[in-house]
Parts: C-alpha cells; sequence; structure tokens
C-alpha cells in the first residue's frame, strides 16, 4: 500500500513538473514570436509624383499602400508629410488627408529644382510605414512666386510664409546677402509607438512567473 501511494505522489508530481515545464516553453515561444516583427504589415506601393521623376504640375504629394490605412473619422492623427527643397524651404499646409490605402496633402510649387517628400502613415494593424522619395520640379511658367515656411507646418497651425521667386534682384527692404537656413532633417522622427501584436510580450510576463513557480513548487515535493 505504502508502494502504491508513492508511485502516486511521484507521478504526480512528474506530472506537475512536466505540465510546469510546458506552460513555460510554450508562453515563452509566444513571447519570442510576438517580440519579433508582425507579418502581412503595410508597405509603400506607390508615390504621386513618382519617386526621381521630372514633372511640370505639382497640385499635392501622395503616397499609397498596400492595405488600407488607419483613418478614424477622417482624424489623421500620426499621420505626417513634409515637402522640402534645397535650402531646407517647407511646402504644403501639413494637413494629410487618408482615402482608403492612400494619404495626400495639397501643395503649391512654383520654382523650378529638386524637392523631397517624407512621409510616415499607420496602416490598419496601427502599424507605422515611413520613409521619403525625390522628385525634380521644372517649374510653372505662370507663377510667380511659391510659399514656403522656415520651419515644418503643422495642420491648422498659422505660420508666416517665406516668399520664394525666380529673380535675381532683390525686393524692396530687403537685403541682397543669401537668407541662411538650417536644412531639413531627411525623415521624420515618428513617435514612440507599441506595436499591436505587442501586448502578447507584456501579458506573457505574469504567466511566465506563475510558471516557474509552479516549477519550483514540483521539484521541491519531488524532493521530500
Amino acid at each position: 500500500m505504502l508502494s502504491i501511494t508513492v508511485r502516486r505522489g511521484a507521478y504526480a508530481g512528474n506530472m506537475s513538473t512536466r505540465s510546469a515545464i510546458t506552460v513555460l516553453v510554450t508562453t515563452l515561444g509566444l513571447a519570442v514570436l510576438s517580440s519579433g516583427p508582425a507579418f502581412a504589415h503595410a508597405e509603400l506601393f506607390g508615390s504621386s509624383p513618382e519617386a526621381d521623376s521630372s514633372v511640370a504640375d505639382v497640385t499635392e504629394v501622395s503616397v499609397t499602400a498596400g492595405e488600407e490605412l488607419l483613418d478614424i473619422g477622417n482624424n489623421a492623427e500620426g499621420f505626417m508629410m513634409t515637402v522640402t527643397d534645397s535650402t531646407g524651404l517647407y511646402y504644403g499646409d501639413g494637413c494629410v488627408s487618408v482615402d482608403g490605402d492612400t494619404a495626400s496633402m495639397p501643395v503649391a510649387l512654383a520654382a523650378a529644382g529638386d524637392y523631397v517628400v517624407a512621409y510616415r502613415v499607420v496602416s490598419n494593424d496601427g502599424h507605422p510605414v515611413e520613409g521619403q522619395f525625390a522628385f525634380t520640379f521644372t517649374g510653372d511658367e505662370n507663377a510667380e512666386q511659391s510659399v514656403a515656411y522656415a520651419e515644418m507646418p503643422e495642420c491648422g497651425v498659422a505660420q508666416t510664409p517665406v516668399a520664394v521667386d525666380d529673380s535675381d534682384e532683390p525686393a524692396d527692404g530687403e537685403s541682397d546677402e543669401p537668407m541662411v537656413i538650417s536644412t531639413a532633417p531627411p525623415l521624420i522622427s515618428p513617435a514612440p509607438s507599441v506595436d499591436s501584436t505587442s501586448w502578447i510580450g507584456f501579458a506573457a510576463i505574469p504567466v511566465i512567473a506563475v510558471a516557474i513557480w509552479l516549477l519550483v513548487r514540483a521539484l521541491r515535493k519531488r524532493k521530500s
């Protein structure tokens, strides 16, 4: 009878140990998988103007992703787009519109030159997609000047514009000394974000702790 009791206790201890190890290994596996980048995130499929293209007419800039972009009540929070020239001046009003898989911003250009579009959009799963592309604007002969800003525009926030034209003569009251403006950063720095699968890793912490406790408890019972 005593022998049967000992065997049952040992069997129960082995089962407890195995169960604890199984829970621990499974939870650790889920945590490792969830900590890596999630699959099937949106990728940039196209832009307007096209990257490295030369265009004569630009009324807006846009980027198109491979899936629907996150649009909560037409509120493009977390989306950013900028257009800068070779001197670091900004163009556009900073207001990004979202339509399905496309994000766009209106912009008016007059001076010919090279421009860089930097963007940051958010896919439906909350994953940010960011980057930049360049294009060449050949100029608008009918436009006398472009309206630009020395600082990055914010949607709905008024700024004092800087007039840009093709004339070599300084305007009345202006100095003929060149205006020095710091070059805009090549990319927009994204705000810290948590991936939609990261919660699995955080939720795994208490489960791992419980699994370790069960394992230690089972080992102690076996020794006793």
